[in-house]
């Protein structure tokens, strides 16, 4: 399992992406305070540091992946309650191909990359880009509620399920599934890979 002791800090000059790791620390925090935990024990039950913890809910740092699933786990949430996003959003949204801040996945130097394409409390689902490089994982195994869709952009993915078995999807492939079930996504070839992720909610 990867260490999740440190995690990308925000970029200079970011105002946007200032603002989205403000919004996530606060509704980590908000969300810690209405399960009665002190600072403490949510980081030791999410295998983190607490002054990370603390830098993650002032806003000075973002979490990765691995980290945000940790928490939300924790707290007893779907990982996609605490990502930013507007609660009451215009019904058309276009997200440019600059914008949004592309997050680390875990906490190794090679980790795979994911940045938000679409999210928010109103909307039915929640779309990410992953890019994975060099690692031959994407960090740990991961679980959430939902439905699942993983549709291959770019590279070859495998997907294994756990219990189910393991799926190789290329360019134009997708997979559904439960989030419930636990899965991990490994790079097959030597070339890169671009996913998009669509989580949908079912309550």
């Amino acid at each position: 399992m990867p260490s999740a002791a440190a995690g990308p800090p925000l970029p200079p000059g970011g105002a946007d992406d200032s603002l989205i790791g403000i919004s996530l620390g606060r509704r980590i925090r908000a969300a810690r305070t209405a399960n009665s935990l002190s600072m403490r024990a949510l980081a030791a039950a999410a295998e983190i540091s607490q002054p990370f913890l603390s830098q993650i809910e002032s806003g000075h740092t973002m979490p990765s992946i691995v980290t945000l699933f940790r928490l939300a786990k924790v707290l007893g949430i779907s990982p996609s309650d605490l990502l930013p996003g507007d609660d009451e959003p215009e019904p058309i949204h276009v997200t440019r191909r600059h914008e949004g801040e592309f997050v680390a996945v875990d906490e190794t130097d090679d980790a795979a990359l994911s940045r938000i394409i679409s999210s928010g409390a109103a909307r039915a689902a929640t779309v990410q880009e992953y890019r994975l490089g060099r690692a031959p994982y994407l960090g740990d195994w991961f679980e959430s509620d939902g439905e699942n869709t993983v549709y291959v952009v770019s590279g070859t993915l495998t997907v294994t399920l756990e219990g189910r078995g393991e799926w190789v999807l290329g360019p134009g492939d997708a997979l559904a599934h439960p989030g419930a079930i636990r899965n991990r996504w490994s790079i097959t070839g030597d070339e890169p890979v671009t996913v998009l992720l669509v989580h949908a909610r079912t309550s």
